[in-house]
């Protein structure tokens, strides 16, 4: 679809806001999730609960504007740049702080701690902010993926901080391990965001577009509530993290080369 199809600016009569506003409260629960969690550090407190509703409340908020734009044919330059925005809001301050929070609970509180912990708050950030600034010029220039996403997706890497706030605590590591594995997992989490690895988009796993994607999307799911219960988004969360780029490539392989399927 050419640039011309879309309109460019509130100021065009084509302009439709509706989709915008609603992008827009994908950045206030964003906001107001970074303010719960310096709240809590002033309180020396871990990130409230409250942070991970805001999360799912900017997933849900960043999958329905679009939604809404397809279906009213409103998409335009200048929603897609305010979800970009909103995006490095949500699922790039927030978690940033988030983590930030998390860790310098945990941690020895000397000088090198303390900068080690800001050092990975803001690569993670910078992390986020690159994908999101590759990814508005991938669209623009008409080189966007329709199957994947090029790295791990901003929201996917935000769910994957904030499930490791929430799952590490609870497997008993002692603080010099938890502080040391958040570090990582952090770390981790921004390179794979800035990375050429590829992450299928999850339509792809419910769609039956593979057979082999949807068994195995189907088998994660059941097994994991069925083992971890109220734990299972979260070891759906790591699954997606881990294992979907090797699940595509495989897939990419076989379809290079069916001698080998």
């Amino acid at each position: 679809m050419s640039m011309n199809e879309f309109a460019v600016e509130p100021t065009d009569p084509r302009f439709n806001p509706a989709p915008s506003l609603i992008t827009l409260c994908n950045a206030f629960c964003g906001f107001a999730s970074i303010v719960y969690a310096i709240a809590s550090y002033a309180r020396g407190e871990a990130p409230p609960t409250a942070c991970i509703w805001l999360l799912l409340g900017s997933l849900l908020f960043d999958t329905i504007d679009g939604l809404v734009a397809r279906a009213l044919h409103a998409s335009s330059i200048h929603g897609g740049q305010l979800d970009s925005l909103s995006d490095a809001i949500s699922f790039g301050a927030a978690p940033a702080v988030a983590i930030f929070v998390f860790i310098s609970r945990g941690a020895n509180h000397t000088p090198a701690a303390i900068a080690l912990i800001w050092g990975v708050a803001l690569f993670y950030l910078g992390c986020t902010l690159w994908r999101l600034a590759r990814y508005n010029t991938k669209s623009i220039l008409g080189m966007k993926d329709e199957d994947c996403f090029e790295g791990l997706p901003s929201p996917a890497a935000a769910c994957l901080i904030y499930s490791t706030g929430i799952f590490l605590p609870t497997i008993g590591l002692g603080p010099h391990l938890l502080f040391s594995f958040s570090l990582g997992f952090t770390l981790l989490a921004g390179v794979l965001m800035v990375s050429r690895i590829p992450y299928p988009h999850v339509s792809r796993y419910v769609s039956g577009e593979s057979r082999r994607l949807s068994a195995v999307f189907a088998s994660v799911v059941v097994g994991s509530v069925v083992l971890f219960r109220s734990s299972a988004p979260i070891i759906c969360a790591y699954v997606y993290f881990l294992i979907a780029p090797l699940v595509e490539l495989q897939m990419r392989h076989s379809t290079e080369d069916p001698s080998q399927a």
